[in-house]
């Protein structure tokens, strides 16, 4: 692990500790899926305090994620993540140009936020919703007012059930095997090389954990995210098709 890495687990370490000694929750800042690895890790290491941890990014399929350090079992009450919700929306629609995730995330940015203190950025349309900490969150309800040449006012809301709904596109593919690069190749129309530098790159991960080797058997059941393309589930494996190739269900989530 690099200088920053190693600062960042025994951070985690200290929260664990904290929560055990002062029989509180703790919180984490958001965490990449490379930085919940070093969790994973962490959580391994014999000075872990044995509290026990969840991590959660605002809904059940967002990237970027907290860690809460605690549970009922260990502190004998329950206390909810410190995420919020908003809504960022042009003050006039009629005139307003549609932006990207990355021109959100470099408004966000400009503005002197750290990237650590909000999580996943989901656009829709001329709309877009943001999760971020409590304190993040109360800032940027009075201090985000554009975004690109868009002036825009914040809310707190939640992100809608029919964007979560027709953000998700289920498929059937065939792959000839259920290796992580064939399949990563098959949902998202790359070679099997062009995906050789997401898993040389740490940016595949499976279940929450970073995945390195090609190579990996996937089933149903899976949950892959591969970074700058998105997310998708295994729900299903059938049957061979008349060529013999392995028939895959699996639920796209969109960006």
């Amino acid at each position: 692990m690099n200088d920053e890495e190693q600062l960042l687990y025994k951070r985690l370490i200290e929260l664990s500790n904290r929560a055990y000694q002062n029989n509180i929750y703790t919180f984490s800042d958001f965490l990449s899926l490379s930085q919940q690895e070093i969790l994973y890790q962490a959580a391994r290491d014999k000075s872990f305090a044995p509290v026990g941890y969840e991590l959660f990014g605002g809904y059940e399929n967002c990237e970027r994620k907290m860690a809460r350090f605690g549970s009922e079992a260990s502190l004998g009450y329950t206390v909810d993540f410190p995420i919020k919700c908003i809504k960022i929306e042009p003050l006039a629609k009629k005139f307003a140009k549609e932006y990207t995730h990355r021109d959100y995330l470099g408004s966000l940015m400009s503005l002197g936020i750290d990237r650590k203190k909000f999580g996943d950025i989901f656009v829709d349309g001329m709309d877009a919703y943001l999760y971020a900490d409590e304190s993040t969150a109360d800032y940027l309800i009075e201090n985000f007012v554009s975004v690109g040449r868009n002036s825009v006012k914040c809310s707190f809301s939640e992100l809608p059930e029919s964007y979560k709904r027709a953000s998700l596109k289920e498929a059937t593919i065939q792959v000839a095997s259920p290796r992580a690069d064939a399949v990563i190749a098959k949902v998202y129309n790359l070679s099997r090389k062009d995906t050789l530098p997401y898993f040389t790159e740490k940016k595949v991960s499976v279940n929450g954990h970073i995945v390195e080797n090609n190579d990996k058997v996937l089933s149903a059941g899976d949950s892959v995210s591969v970074r700058g393309h998105g997310k998708f589930n295994i729900t299903a494996e059938g049957g061979l098709s008349r060529k013999g190739k392995l028939n895959l269900t699996v639920e796209i989530f969109g960006r």
